[in-house]
């Protein structure tokens, strides 16, 4: 009967709560465009279907040591294993949050001492009484009392609305932590492709540099000889000069850029600072045909600062609930079981055991407070709900942008290339002319710094184009989920998971 009582009492609560407790979750319905405004004709369509983060879009490159250096950027680099750390801390406390469904059981004893002062018979202390009469004496007198107690009491203390709520928040940060990593995993592949790529064109560039001087002082020396007989002029004499320690000033500067590029490539890598040797040539990069084309649904599915924003805004709206299950019922159960004695000194030889339940159920009647945590729970909901929709927009923008600025690049690049071939042609030519007696040498040298010059310039262009392919790759979320594993890494002492 008492049991029916209580299942008629506990459904209408159970009902009305799951009704009070808070809003369902409902992913936001956000405008967005269903085409890019942007698009290259140096493109490759891939399906709708295909997942780009799976995708080790770097593998197009041909480059063995750049797969090996994202290879092991991803299993070492510091930032990534900070994520994970992360992962677990979020994992854990999904755990402890759970774990609050079980009850405790702690081992408890207590244990007390006294005397009465009175002649009466009786005590107005309940407990005082109770002590007596448990070790079997009568209040009266100088009459001493003795009472232990110990053994297990288990407890049980939860709000079942709030707990449920709960285990929802902490499951949207567990999930939110995940897509921390992946962010960090996509930061890191894009930054070892952009220091990897700078690194081989500034070497490029600094060989393009030294054989530029080159030229210019052998040409400076040949514009001294003529000036010494007349042929030329102080002022081309100080012309050349100044052209020569102008592209010798830029040489240091390049060298310097090589170092910083070598340690923030080994950083990401967790290694210390060295020279990398058996680099790929910077010419045998192609940049051919390495750019697709995804729907923006797709960019929408893959991207971890979206997923990172809408996990943000699950936890939200679960905090509503939160706050809301204070107004319901806080269950708490206590069952001790063990042994007593009323002799202090008989501490393991109890002269009973015994056992008790209790229930207890609270509610507020009257508690302003919570109104206003779950008005400040609905406003965090506001603030996160702006941030997805933020999110969403500024990765249209994002993609839209690298789109356009890859093929700005591109068309530069083209452009570069054509000014290039041409200065190659005319430097090639000259060549054979002066090898012919047409002409004289200090003019082939001219189209040969010419060619330098153009040289370089192309180089600058090519990684400038390289640097748009990763921007946009990265805006696709590309690669991510590449050997993506959560296994921390070991200390192998008492530190260790």
């Amino acid at each position: 009967m008492k049991i029916k009582t209580i299942i008629l009492v506990c459904t209408p609560i159970v009902l009305v709560g799951c009704a009070l407790l808070g809003p369902d979750y409902k992913k936001p319905n956000v405008d967005t465009p269903k085409a890019w405004q942007e698009s290259s004709s140096n493109t490759q369509t891939i399906e709708s279907s295909v997942n780009l983060s799976d995708t080790s879009w770097w593998n197009r490159f041909n480059d063995a040591t750049l797969n090996q250096l994202i290879d092991e950027a991803l299993a070492n680099n510091n930032d990534i294993q900070s994520a994970i750390g992360n992962i677990s801390v979020a994992a854990s406390n999904l755990q402890l949050v759970n774990m609050a469904w079980v009850p405790t059981v702690n081992l408890g004893g207590s244990a007390s001492t006294g005397s009465t002062f009175n002649s009466s018979n009786s005590s107005s202390n309940p407990l005082i009484n109770n002590l007596a009469t448990a070790s079997g004496n009568s209040i009266s007198g100088n009459n001493n009392f003795n009472f232990y107690s110990g053994g297990l009491i288990p407890s049980y203390s939860i709000n079942i609305f709030q707990q449920l709520k709960k285990t929802d928040v902490a499951k949207a940060n567990l999930s939110q932590a995940k897509a921390t990593k992946d962010a960090v995993r996509l930061t890191v592949i894009s930054q070892v492709c952009g220091s990897y790529f700078t690194l081989i064109a500034l070497n490029k560039q600094l060989t393009q540099q030294k054989q530029l001087v080159n030229h210019l002082e052998t040409l400076l020396n040949l514009v001294k000889i003529q000036y010494k007989y007349g042929i030329a002029t102080l002022n081309d004499v100080q012309t050349y000069q100044q052209k020569l320690s102008e592209t010798k000033m830029q040489t240091p500067n390049i060298e310097h850029n090589i170092v910083v590029a070598q340690n923030a490539l080994q950083v990401l890598i967790n290694k210390n600072p060295n020279k990398f040797i058996n680099l790929n040539d910077f010419d045998k990069i192609s940049t051919q045909g390495v750019i697709p084309i995804n729907l923006p649904s797709t960019v929408l599915r893959n991207r971890p600062d979206i997923h990172m924003a809408e996990e943000q805004l699950i936890m939200a709206n679960a905090n509503i609930g939160v706050a809301t299950a204070n107004f319901f019922p806080h269950l708490s159960l206590t069952t001790p079981i063990g042994g007593y004695n009323a002799q202090l000194g008989s501490l393991l030889s109890g002269n009973s055991d015994f056992w008790a339940a209790q229930i207890t159920a609270v509610m507020p009647i009257l508690n302003l407070g919570i109104n206003s945590l779950i008005k400040e729970a609905k406003g965090q909901y506001y603030i996160a709900y702006y941030n997805y929709v933020k999110s969403i927009k500024n990765a249209f923008a994002d993609v839209n942008n690298n789109l356009s600025g890859y093929s700005s690049i591109q068309s530069t690049y083209n452009e570069a290339n054509v000014l290039y071939n041409s200065a190659y042609t005319s430097a090639t030519l000259s060549t054979l002319n002066y090898k012919k007696g047409y002409i004289s040498y200090p003019d082939s040298l001219s189209n040969l710094i010419t060619q330098d010059n153009y040289s370089i310039i192309l180089t600058q262009t090519k990684l400038q184009e390289l640097q748009g392919i990763i921007s946009l790759y990265q805006s696709l979320a590309g690669g991510y989920n590449y050997k993506n594993t959560e296994k921390l890494k070991k200390f192998n002492d008492e530190h260790d998971v």
